[in-house]
């Protein structure tokens, strides 16, 4: 009977490490899968895009602006809607902060596929900062939240237009669309033929012709100095020379 008990306390003791390797593993195969989807480009031909910057929302954290300054960002775009009726809750102290810190800033609306264009606009309009040393204003056009609608691409393709132009009407400024390749495809080619795109892909280069995309964003987990969160991270389509010319648009 002694020996019996003490083979079953064995048993009951290990099933603890076999819980945890499990775990362990599972959580390697997580982040191995997460990087595969999520790549962090680190060789972009910095002679080539020499203009590096950012964009944020609440979920990046606490940001002390002036080191993100010092680490080689040229610019900031913030988090200022989204919907209907969303502010983003940092988007006042990140857009000073961004200002202050004397990066050149704007501020990008996060379009739902359920809500109306026109009232999106709206929202848009009612919160978001456009100074005339502002970078344009950028409407954030993906599928990724924006899973629950009845809509057909067109219907949507439809909404971002009126957005657009409102707001391309009451700031004077023409509108970015940022998407990735595949909403790109679902709601923007063959409807935006003018209109700047900053594209979301995780490639050496986007696919898209060069004169069609002003931003590239190459990844979703840059590590920055002085920011409690993953930023963003993101290329500008020209020179030096070119970056001026496009920064000094105003108002």
């Amino acid at each position: 009977m002694p020996r019996k008990s003490n083979r079953k306390k064995k048993k009951s003791v290990r099933w603890p490490y076999y819980v945890l390797a499990t775990v362990t593993l599972l959580a390697i195969g997580v982040f191995l899968a997460y990087k595969k989807l999520n790549p962090t480009w680190y060789n972009i031909n910095k002679n080539k895009y020499p203009i590096t910057g950012i964009d944020v929302s609440k979920h990046t954290g606490r940001i002390d602006w002036e080191k993100v300054r010092e680490q080689q960002v040229h610019f900031a775009y913030i988090k200022a809607t989204e919907g209907v009726n969303y502010l983003d809750p940092k988007y006042k102290v990140n857009y000073q902060g961004a200002k202050a810190s004397g990066l050149k800033t704007g501020a990008y609306h996060f379009f739902r596929f359920n809500k109306p264009g026109k009232e999106q606009a709206e929202n848009f309009l009612k919160h978001a900062h456009l100074e005339k040393e502002d970078l344009p204003p950028v409407i954030d056009v993906e599928d990724w939240g924006n899973k629950h609608h009845k809509k057909t691409p067109a219907q949507i393709s439809e909404e971002i237009k009126t957005f657009i132009e409102i707001v391309e009407k009451r700031t004077g400024r023409e509108v970015v669309i940022y998407t990735n390749e595949s909403s790109y495809n679902s709601y923007i080619a063959d409807h935006f033929d003018s209109s700047l795109i900053w594209i979301c892909t995780f490639r050496k280069e986007p696919l898209l012709e060069p004169d069609r995309w002003i931003f590239w964003q190459h990844s979703h987990d840059t590590r920055l100095e002085g920011v409690e969160g993953w930023v963003d991270w993101n290329t500008f389509n020209g020179n030096e020379e070119a970056w001026r010319f496009f920064a000094q648009q105003t108002l």
